[in-house]
């Protein structure tokens, strides 16, 4: 199949192709992403952060955090699981949670560790779906460690956590939908199996078409949920700041499935960085606070005096629509 038949069908653009200034082949394997557009996101100010390596093997498995209480209206992300991009619009601030896909968070941690992603760009942007950021194969792989670099076995799915809380249980994707410590997930009790869903602001990698390829790209989602991708994609985490920054990114051509026809400046990563032990923490809403309740209410039961039409309520939500907050403070 060539790369225009890929990137002839929307919602599902696939390619990995090559900008004529730096690149000359177009790549036969293609990195598979996708794009969504944004909703319902509450933004935190300006991190105050410093780059800390971490040192974290490329394939560590991390002990997931955990809650006090699977109770609780805030999970505290611990600054080990923070991460900023530096762009020329503005920062990107990143939560990971390693129980979403224990091998790829730490490989993710170990490249901006390892200084992989600056100067890099998001070379792949495309409009109400995904931007896509790494090297395409650019890198000097004689720079760094083979072990970095080398394709990790998907975690598409993992254990059902007991931090899980359901939501909706009438998704059209998944038997039940809801937050693991504010990371929107589906889940299926009966399997004992959760996953991240492809929500706006998500970040996941970016594979060829066999399902062992992820490497070093990921994708964040920028547009409405490629719910499709579930289950088939290794999500690590979701965007605490910067949705506003991505969206102002450079689009790509379309004709080339999103990648852009010119790196410049205002496409590239200035720098990534794991935060600091002692930097500003954020926060991630949890689906007991009483104002996503009151939210999620709404949504099912239009319990609000705009409405005046209710006659097939209460309705199922779609959580990527009604996801919990970030914020750098519990409130």
């Amino acid at each position: 199949m060539t790369i225009n038949q890929l990137c002839a069908s929307r919602p599902l653009t696939c390619s990995k192709s090559q900008h004529a200034k730096r690149f000359s082949v177009i790549k036969t394997s293609i990195k598979v992403l996708c794009f969504l557009s944004l909703a319902n996101f509450s933004f935190a100010s300006e991190p105050q952060t410093n780059p800390v390596n971490s040192q974290i093997s490329s394939d560590a498995v991390e002990k997931a955090p955990a809650l006090a209480s699977n109770t609780a209206s805030w999970y505290q992300v611990p600054q080990s699981n923070t991460v900023t991009f530096k762009t020329a619009y503005g920062d990107v601030v990143i939560a990971l949670h390693p129980a979403l896909a224990p091998k790829h968070v730490a490989r993710f941690k170990s490249l901006i560790d390892a200084g992989f992603y600056n100067e890099q760009a998001f070379y792949r942007v495309v409009d109400g779906f995904v931007a896509q950021a790494g090297s395409n194969d650019t890198h000097d792989a004689s720079k760094f460690p083979p072990t970095l670099l080398k394709p990790i076995n998907a975690e598409f799915t993992q254990p059902l956590n007991s931090n899980v809380n359901v939501v909706e249980s009438k998704d059209m994707f998944a038997p039940n939908t809801g937050f693991l410590d504010g990371f929107p997930v589906g889940i299926d009790q009966s399997r004992k199996e959760m996953w991240g869903l492809h929500c706006p602001g998500v970040v996941a990698f970016a594979r060829n078409s066999e399902k062992d390829t992820a490497s070093t790209e990921f994708y964040i989602v920028i547009g409405q949920a490629p719910r499709h991708l579930d289950r088939n994609m290794s999500v690590v985490g979701r965007v605490l700041q910067g949705m506003d920054v991505l969206q102002k990114l450079p689009r790509g051509n379309m004709d080339r499935g999103g990648v852009l026809d010119e790196i410049t400046q205002e496409s590239k990563i200035k720098q990534a960085f794991v935060h600091a032990n002692n930097a500003t923490p954020y926060f991630l809403q949890t689906p007991h606070h009483e104002e996503y309740k009151k939210r999620a209410n709404t949504g099912r039961n239009l319990d609000n005096p705009f409405f005046h039409d209710n006659t097939y309520g209460p309705r199922p939500i779609d959580v990527c629509y009604y996801q919990t907050k970030t914020s750098n403070k519990a409130w």
